[in-house]
């Protein structure tokens, strides 16, 4: 006959598993990342934390720049926030500050500041004819995934959108291309 375990031999089994699991688990292969996001008023482009998933790095690249930025001057700055980014592994001094989801009022702080940059009051108005980008650099490859506005400040993949995929050592004139092309389809989609 099956033993029938108490709630708490159970938690105690599942969490067992959890950790065997982890303890196999290979980490993440290393990547760098970044985004633009362009609105009607301000470009921004950021640097990024990653292991499993990505952060903002408080200590990486992060500019605010003009909303009408040629391919040479958006690749500039794009390859200046992937060469910034960090992968910050689980021992590195600093996890526990970079990777972590952000509070609600972090968040509500940074759409503040950019409905203020923007010189708007809602965050339609905000995200109205915005585009988003990531990119990923690894194994010498850069991806550009375009995304779609969800609403309530978050983005989401483009259902059927193929990432763009360039060598590293692209032209800075293809990368810009490729990034305000990817912005494109990020603001109809």
């Amino acid at each position: 006959m099956k033993k029938v375990l108490t709630t708490e031999e159970w938690i105690a089994k599942r969490r067992a598993e959890a950790a065997e699991r982890k303890k196999r688990s290979k980490p993440p292969k290393e990547r760098k990342s970044a985004f633009v996001t362009s609105y009607r008023k301000f470009t921004e482009i950021a640097s990024q934390a990653v292991y499993g998933s990505a952060h903002l790095d408080p200590k990486g690249y992060h500019e605010y720049l003009p909303p009408d930025l040629t391919a040479l001057e958006i690749a500039g700055h794009a390859r200046a926030a992937l060469l910034a980014s960090r992968f910050i592994t689980p021992e590195h001094p600093e996890w526990d500050d970079v990777i972590r989801i952000p509070t609600k009022e972090e968040f509500k702080a940074w759409e503040e500041a950019d409905k203020a940059r923007a010189g708007v009051k809602t965050l339609k108005a905000l995200f109205n004819g915005a585009g988003h980008v990531s990119l990923t650099l690894r194994d010498g490859k850069i991806a550009i995934k375009p995304t779609r506005y969800r609403g309530h400040g978050h983005w989401e993949g483009i259902r059927g959108q193929e990432d763009t995929v360039l060598p590293e050592h692209v032209s800075y004139e293809e990368l810009g291309r490729a990034i305000l092309d990817a912005l494109d389809i990020s603001r109809s989609a």
